[in-house]
């Protein structure tokens, strides 16, 4: 498999009947690209600012949803957006916990274990 790296050559570029299938794009930039007629089955999309920015599925911004269901699944995390420095204060107390739980049912042997090109599990998180 061919790796590209630190390339623009794709900007503006029009890719028709191209197959993307197992691709994997880290640190790169897809703002602005529009998809139409594509298969998405299994599309797995982790984006650290996604809620800075806008994602629309047919038409639906998804964001918002995005953003509900996972502060569903992290209780706490909406404290993220506390505009008090009490309500920063108590969003940190949510993570330290939620990092020192995630850690404690961890097997040992997996927290220093390389994941994806990453020098550790523990740095991932």
């Amino acid at each position: 498999m061919t790796t590209y790296f630190g390339t623009k050559e794709f900007e503006g570029g029009t890719f028709v009947q191209a197959s993307f299938k197992g691709a994997t794009l880290r640190f790169s930039d897809v703002s602005g690209v529009s998809m139409r007629g594509v298969d998405v089955g299994g599309l797995d999309i982790d984006s650290h600012d996604l809620f800075f920015g806008s994602l629309l599925v047919n038409g639906v911004p998804v964001v918002p949803l995005v953003d509900a269901e996972l502060n569903l699944q992290f209780p706490g995390r909406e404290l993220q957006k506390a505009q008090t420095p009490e309500g920063l204060r108590e969003g940190w107390v949510a993570v330290q916990s939620a990092w020192e739980e995630t850690v404690t049912r961890t097997p040992p042997d997996l927290v220093d274990a390389p994941v994806e090109n990453e020098t550790r599990w523990a740095s991932t998180c």
